[in-house]
């Protein structure tokens, strides 16, 4: 059956429970985007809540560092080696803030950081966008995502 015919007979509410596979990384021509990662170290978090509340900055900044490495790891694990990037474009860092917290990007330094330091200025400057939101996965101070472009 094709997508339009599964669309089609699709029921009007889900099955529960869901099964979800989803892909560390997706290719897209020379670009791959790699999933958000939140701030957790082994099996614990670094830290749960909001940042300017129950997070200051620079526990935020920490838990940025990590999930930056994090995604790292994750790529290292699909590519098998972070040489195969040729550069990074871009990382979004989502950072669940109480209210008038307006420094979600001094939080995104600490990811930016892990970046630079691992692939140097060449080829670890990128874009950036630091957006604040009401609250993230596993109450997650921080999130990070990242595009990458392969090395040809």
């Amino acid at each position: 059956m094709n997508p339009d015919d599964k669309l089609k007979n699709l029921s009007q509410a889900p099955d529960a429970p869901f099964a979800i596979t989803l892909a560390p990384i997706r290719y897209m021509g020379k670009n791959f985007y790699a999933s958000g990662q939140v701030s957790k170290r082994g099996d614990a978090m670094l830290a749960t809540g909001l940042v300017g509340r129950e997070v200051d900055m620079k526990l935020a900044q920490e838990c940025a560092w990590q999930c930056a490495v994090n995604v790292l790891e994750s790529v290292q694990k699909e590519l098998g080696s972070l040489d195969k990037i040729e550069y990074v474009v871009r990382l979004g860092i989502y950072v669940a803030s109480a209210d008038n917290f307006s420094e979600q990007h001094l939080v995104a330094h600490g990811a930016s950081q892990v970046i630079l330091n691992v692939f140097g200025p060449e080829r670890g400057s990128h874009t950036r966008t630091a957006i604040g939101v009401k609250s993230l996965p596993l109450n997650s101070p921080v999130e990070v995502d990242a595009i990458f472009r392969i090395k040809s």
